[in-house]
């Protein structure tokens, strides 16, 4: 098992309730794909983005610490992808 920070941009322009859910989808598909999350919350909100990204100027920054093999990786990749109220998303190695 491999250490693993992500970020995640997510639209901004949700609201509260929204993103308490999104932030629940995305740690409910990690732990669905047998990932230890070791922490997670909101790093920044409304921050503005230094171009738009599917027309949208602000989004609230997502920060997930997690342990997991490198073998689920493109699982993870492939739903994220599929979440269109995720702007963008990084998953790198912590060595």
């Amino acid at each position: 098992m491999n250490k693993y920070e992500a970020m995640f941009l997510l639209r901004a322009d949700l609201g509260k309730e929204k993103t308490n859910q999104l932030m629940q989808q995305i740690n409910e598909i990690m732990l669905k794909n047998k990932v230890e999350l070791l922490s997670s919350s909101i790093w920044q909100e409304n921050r503005e983005l230094a171009y738009p990204i599917k027309k949208q100027k602000y989004a609230t920054y997502y920060l997930v610490n997690f342990n997991a093999s490198p073998s689920i990786l493109q699982k993870l990749n492939e739903e994220y992808r599929l979440n269109e109220n995720i702007l963008r998303f990084m998953i790198l190695r912590i060595i």
